[in-house]
């Protein structure tokens, strides 16, 4: 009640174009599940856990169980003395990190669901204004420890198997009622986290890559403050000062994170290659990489002008807009070049996990498309490769069918690789948003079919060298090393 309490004054203390603002990209999260069966129709539909997490919060979490057994054919057992083991889908929306919500991605989820015979979990992070950059990491990181605490030896691990468990029971028991029994060999249903993809949305698609980096310390990288920052936070009445990056109308009783010391390192939750060689998707959608620029302040061209050297027409220069505005709420200035919140910024060669395996989809009328595009160059000069969908029939362009194609690249160059999907023609958003046309539908059902096969196949591939016995996965040579316990964040 106090935290709750504590929200409303700190609500009222904001500006009023930021309150009005507030209470529109809020009212989302507060529509109802019924809803789906008008906005996503097809099964399966979620149930909703609200998981444990540090400090005492709660997070919502959307989980689809799937309808049925789907044979993946990776040489994997499925089911074992009555054991269901199912593959794991950890999927983040999108909204700039002020809005959005799990009910949008139900379409997608539950596509996943169906045709991976996955359990998908859909996170309902925390935004701003009420909440302030890493709140969202942090709730990614705790659903993810959760998933990834197979013995359950943590409250959110155990609260989440158990409800998943509860719930499939019931499907197991409604299915019989009708005469159906695909279920009856099944009485168990497990997650099976060596077959894990992680998948994100604009925003989301900046917490999902932020899933698979490890952070060196950073302090450097961080606007000039002055005097030099100590990142304390007070559990008694808070003194705003000028080397504070978060808001000083925060409520005073906020925790303290990882980054009120941003010299610590930030390691990935995700284990290294030793401890699993299996490749983990990572789909990012349209993601926001480098969050320096305001949304008005990114180049206003879209491509291919923005890359094109004799394009001398003057773009046409932008008012800030929604996100513009509510942005800085969730995400302070001085805040906006730490590599958690811009995780283009970070060495590919040392700092992305190498057993990850890269999805990266650009619709080409996009404002972050720019961004994305020089860093897919920093991907591939630091090793990272693969082939390249343009949609337009241009020389080699792939057609993103029949297989991966099996470049020297793409499977020995000691990571899991790096595909690109570029949309011409399309929005950034266009796979969430109502369809505009019959072009943005068939791009949407091609990027989709792409996507089930790349996850298929990531799932059979093992990253090959000297990685799987050498390292911690995250590019380094050395001895081998002993793989860490999983550390759930309290």
């Amino acid at each position: 009640m106090k935290s709750y309490l504590q929200q409303l004054s700190y609500f009222f203390r904001l500006p009023f174009h930021i309150q009005w603002r507030t209470f529109l990209v809020q009212l989302p999260r507060y529509v109802p599940l019924g809803i789906l069966h008008f906005t996503s129709p097809k099964p399966p539909h979620p149930f909703v856990i609200a998981l444990p997490s540090r400090k005492d919060n709660a997070i919502p979490i959307y989980v689809f169980v799937p309808p049925m057994l789907v044979n993946l054919d990776d040489g994997g057992q499925i089911v074992e003395n009555g054991e269901w083991k199912v593959p794991v889908v950890l999927d983040f929306h999108g909204g700039g990190f002020i809005m959005g919500s799990p009910l949008e991605q139900a379409p997608y989820c539950s596509m996943m669901s169906r045709e991976l015979g996955a359990v998908v979990i859909s996170v309902s992070y925390r935004i701003g204004p009420f909440h302030q950059f890493p709140a969202a990491i942090h709730d990614a990181e705790d659903v993810l420890s959760a998933i990834l605490d197979t013995d359950a030896i943590s409250k959110q691990g155990k609260i989440l198997r158990n409800e998943i468990q509860r719930y499939y029971s019931i499907m197991r028991q409604d299915a019989r009622k009708i005469g159906q029994h695909h279920f009856d060999d099944k009485k168990t249903i497990v997650l099976d986290p060596t077959r894990l993809c992680i998948s994100g949305f604009s925003a989301g698609g900046n917490i999902a890559l932020n899933m698979a980096i490890s952070v060196p310390p950073c302090a450097q990288l961080l606007l000039p403050m002055s005097p030099q920052p100590t990142f304390t936070r007070s559990t008694t009445k808070s003194i705003p000062t000028s080397n504070d990056p978060f808001s000083p109308l925060l409520p005073p009783t906020r925790a303290p994170t990882v980054l009120d010391d941003p010299c610590q390192p930030w390691p990935s939750l995700l284990p290294p290659t030793p401890a699993q060689p299996r490749m983990i998707p990572l789909l990012l959608f349209y993601p926001s990489l480098d969050a320096r620029l305001l949304p008005h302040e990114r180049p206003a061209k879209a491509l291919p002008n923005a890359l094109n050297a004799d394009d001398h027409s003057v773009a046409k220069a932008k008012t800030p807009g929604l996100f513009s505005i509510m942005g800085p709420t969730y995400l302070p200035r001085k805040l906006r070049p730490h590599p958690r919140a811009s995780p283009g910024l970070v060495d590919p060669a040392h700092d992305i996990q190498r057993n990850a395996a890269i999805f990266l989809v650009l619709p080409e009328k996009d404002s972050l498309a720019v961004q994305s595009d020089i860093w897919v160059d920093k991907m591939n000069s630091s090793g990272w490769n693969g082939p390249v969908r343009f949609g337009d029939g241009r020389a080699g362009d792939w057609d993103g069918r029949d297989g991966r194609p099996q470049t020297t690249e793409g499977t020995n160059s000691g990571n899991g690789g790096l595909e690109v999907w570029h949309a011409p023609g399309c929005r950034h958003g266009w796979t969430q948003f109502p369809i505009m046309g019959e072009h943005e539908k068939s791009e949407r059902d091609a990027v989709f079919k792409r996507v089930l096969g790349f996850v298929k196949e990531s799932w059979k591939r093992e990253l090959l060298g000297k990685e799987t016995q050498m390292g911690n996965g995250n590019g380094g040579d050395g001895p081998p090393v002993e793989i860490p316990p999983l550390e759930i964040p309290e």
